[in-house]
């Protein structure tokens, strides 16, 4: 069932960031932390316990007979079930029930559902998925690349698919404006994106629903909430500086997840770094900042405490409960750690990084997921297979 653009007004913003542009520095007595709240229902950081390596590890293959594995396919899990979420080739999606033995697979939208959806709103090229996440417990988000907009996907009713937020267009875009309709809000423009490659979203736990989008052609991190697209940091161009958000740059971030603490966590793949971006409120009103917390900008895979280690074109990170960050290293194929009060980085299925081999496709499109039980799974597009790494 395909439905027409429906408005997303019922939304209403977390963060007051379309005023972020314009930062102070420095600090007063006043300031306090803004905490960005996990999902319960998303997984999209704070998730699970921290994993148990037996190094030399070897992930395992996971049978799959309904998913058929894409070129850009990628996972992310539920946040209170031990559930995945897939995308597929022919922007297919599919729901896999892990919590027993073989995945119990249901097809939410069929090859060819979405390209129906398309036709209608004027983009004629087969889509293409990339990013996949748990908006609630009715919705899934879907990142469609061809397109360059985000499709909401009925979790209950198959082939239900919706334009969530984006101008639908081939060409790829960088405009702040309304989601999918003009509100009172947000009364002007169109919001356009860039989604060249396959990219991430973060859906949070605050009231009235606020979702970050990591927006690799234009080189930013984008927020959508209530009902408006807003551009959060980024200056359009890959410069990976640290700073205030007005004044802070990405290249080419592709991952975004929370922490427990509050803070948005984002990987570059062009910058080769782990980035953080914390929010303060205090008497001029909301500010941030971009840190970097691992990678010195050199694209190779070596362990080390924060900056000093090395990271080859990151992608896909999440957090756990207990505070371990995971990221893959995409250029190399290593699933990367970084632990501790040091932020030592490492890769944990090897016995150090100087030793360690690919795990999964060298350069490939990859995703990283891990359910609230405490299964890491890695979706390999190249190798069109879904792996569980551990337990």
């Amino acid at each position: 069932m395909i439905h027409a653009p429906r408005s997303v007004a019922s939304l209403v913003p977390a963060l007051s960031l379309v005023v972020l542009s314009a930062c102070r520095d420095g600090e007063t007595e006043t300031t306090r932390a803004i905490a960005i709240v996990p999902s319960p229902l998303a997984a999209a950081g704070c998730t699970g316990p921290d994993q148990v390596f037996t190094a030399p590890q070897t992930p395992s293959q996971v049978a799959l007979a309904v998913l058929d594995i894409g070129p850009t396919s990628q996972v992310c899990a539920a946040g209170d079930s031990e559930t995945l979420f897939a995308t597929g080739d022919q922007a297919q999606v599919v729901a896999l029930d892990v919590s027993g033995g073989a995945p119990v697979e249901t097809e939410l939208v069929a090859a060819g559902t979405i390209a129906a959806l398309l036709n209608t709103l004027g983009v004629t090229s087969p889509p293409e998925l990339g990013g996949i996440a748990v908006l609630d417990a009715d919705t899934l988000l879907v990142i469609e690349m061809t397109s360059n907009t985000i499709l909401s996907v009925d979790r209950t009713t198959p082939d239900t698919v919706e334009l969530w937020a984006g101008l639908p267009s081939e060409t790829p875009g960088f405009a702040d404006g309304p989601a999918v309709t003009a509100t009172a809000d947000c009364p002007l423009g169109f919001a356009r994106f860039g989604f060249t490659t396959p990219t991430a979203l973060c859906p949070t736990g605050t009231t009235g629903g606020s979702v970050y989008v990591a927006d690799p052609a234009n080189h930013a991190l984008r927020l959508v909430s209530g009902g408006c697209v807003t551009t959060v940091c980024g200056l359009g161009a890959p410069q990976s500086l640290d700073g205030t958000l007005g004044i802070a740059g990405f290249d080419t971030p592709v991952g975004i997840s929370t922490r427990c603490a509050g803070a948005l966590l984002v990987v570059e793949a062009g910058g080769n770094k782990l980035r953080e971006l914390g929010f303060t409120s205090g008497s001029f009103g909301v500010s941030g900042s971009v840190t970097t917390l691992a990678g010195d900008g050199t694209e190779a895979t070596t362990q080390g405490d924060g900056e000093a280690a090395q990271l080859a074109a990151p992608v896909s990170v999440l957090s756990t409960s207990e505070g371990d960050v995971y990221w893959l290293d995409s250029a190399t194929g290593i699933l990367r750690r970084m632990s501790g009060a040091a932020d030592s980085v490492d890769c944990p299925l090897a016995v150090d990084c100087a030793s360690a081999i690919a795990d999964f496709t060298p350069g490939g499109v990859l995703s990283l997921s891990q359910t609230p039980a405490g299964a890491l799974y890695v979706l390999d597009a190249d190798a069109d297979t879904l792996f569980r790494v551990t337990p």
